[in-house]
């Protein structure tokens, strides 16, 4: 369950009634918009965060969902030789999809067009597990062997490195880099920080 989404839907609903009594609009359309969210709220189940592999022979060692990077929201996944950017959608098309509900409908609109834009994320999550792509690549997915990585730096909230493609900037949690990042030093050879500071500034 999403509890942002579920209480998205109630405010809708109490706002829907303040509407209601106070300029005596019908209240039945934003009714069911608020209901439409709770719904969507609890069959939307959290982002995994931070997923950490204990078993020695298991080609994935950390996960972290979500990041984003260039406009793009991703799931990390770091095995024992590099990084696969998992796409689970774009920001720019998330940002539309609630820019034409939010002209639809307003801010009742643009709080359930984030709402849906989330779901849709949470359906690629589910397609990635169910058809067992974790580690390998489709359309929109980028691989980084760790050896072609340099200047990597880890700050509150992003990890940047260049590589091949030139520079990468990811931004997650700030609750996230304290955590992985030991499990990050593990992984990524030494030579390629950008110095001994780097691991969290």
């Amino acid at each position: 369950m999403r509890p942002s989404i579920v209480l998205t839907g109630f405010l809708i609903i109490i706002l829907g009634f303040l509407i209601s009594v106070g300029l005596g609009y019908p209240i039945d359309f934003i009714l069911i918009i608020g209901i439409l969210n709770i719904i969507i709220g609890i069959i939307t189940p959290k982002a995994p965060g931070l997923v950490f592999q204990t078993e020695p022979t298991s080609p994935v060692k950390l996960i972290v969902d979500p990041v984003a990077s260039r406009s793009t929201t991703y799931q990390v996944v770091f095995s024992d030789s590099k990084l696969i950017m998992k796409k689970l959608a774009g920001r720019t098309a998330f940002v539309v999809v609630a820019l034409v509900f939010a002209i639809v409908g307003g801010l009742v609109g643009g709080l359930t067009g984030y709402s849906i834009g989330e779901y849709v994320t949470q359906r690629r999550r589910d397609r990635i597990r169910r058809e067992n792509t974790l580690t390998t690549l489709v359309q929109g997915d980028i691989e980084i062997p760790y050896q072609s990585m340099s200047q990597v730096v880890l700050t509150k909230n992003k990890l940047t490195f260049f590589s091949g493609s030139g520079p990468i900037t990811m931004v997650m949690s700030k609750k996230y880099p304290p955590m992985i990042a030991q499990k990050l030093r593990e992984l990524i050879p030494g030579s390629s920080w950008a110095g001994p500071t780097s691991t969290v500034a």
